[in-house]
């Protein structure tokens, strides 16, 4: 038998990359849920989730689940609102265009991330620096930077004219990228990814987290 809670629960960090999407979403659709920092409710945090991963969803009927894919589609359709739901998810009458959605979305909160993370997080002080394995991470990045700079080409968006969870993972999955190593050289080469992800990080989903985003100059150094 399911437990209720008075509230439905996030379960969210500060630190954390992919709980930025879910926390921006239940700001602009005002949804009725308790942004639970899991430092400040560990034992009740692990309890529920004891594979420790963000974010993660307890619904007042306690029901549970985690991993954001899951936790923003969640969210996206429980807000019933068919417009937004269509635009930010697609639609199954046209199976291409969802199956490019979902591609990018995974994609980009996973390996790009993962990549991503790995090579800034020496520059900022959260691993010891490695030249070979900075080396791969820069040849897949390239390999990443290509795939989006290709698709923004021709659309305005990752993957069309509107934008879609895949932006919104993808802008997010970036963010230490711009805060840290993306410096103007940088900025300046890779045009339509910056202009991109400007608008993306701007746009009425995203605001509420990044309305006093700065970039930076010159890349972190060792």
């Amino acid at each position: 038998m399911k437990m209720s809670t008075t509230r439905n629960i996030l379960y969210t960090h500060d630190m954390y990359i992919r709980t930025i999407v879910p926390e921006c979403l239940i700001s602009h659709f005002n949804l009725d849920f308790n942004i639970v920092e899991i430092d400040e409710a560990k034992e009740k945090y692990v309890k529920d989730f004891p594979v420790k991963t963000t974010p993660a969803v307890k619904l007042k009927d306690g029901s549970k689940f985690f991993e954001q894919l899951a936790v923003n589609e969640y969210l996206i359709r429980s807000t019933g609102n068919n417009v937004e739901i269509k635009q930010l998810l697609g639609s199954s009458d046209d199976l291409i265009h969802q199956a490019n959605i979902n591609c990018i979305a995974s994609f980009s909160g996973s390996d790009v991330l993962n990549v991503l993370a790995g090579y800034v997080k020496p520059y900022i002080g959260m691993l010891p620096y490695d030249n070979t394995l900075e080396q791969k991470y820069l040849e897949k990045l390239s390999i990443f930077y290509k795939i989006f700079e290709e698709k923004l080409a021709t659309q305005k968006y990752l993957t069309g004219d509107e934008i879609t969870i895949a932006d919104l993972i993808t802008a997010t999955s970036l963010k230490l990228g711009f805060a840290f190593i993306f410096g103007k050289e940088w900025r300046n080469e890779h045009k339509s990814i910056t202009e991109w992800f400007e608008n993306v990080i701007h746009s009425k989903y995203l605001e509420s987290h990044f309305k006093d985003f700065r970039y930076p100059e010159v890349p972190a150094t060792l």
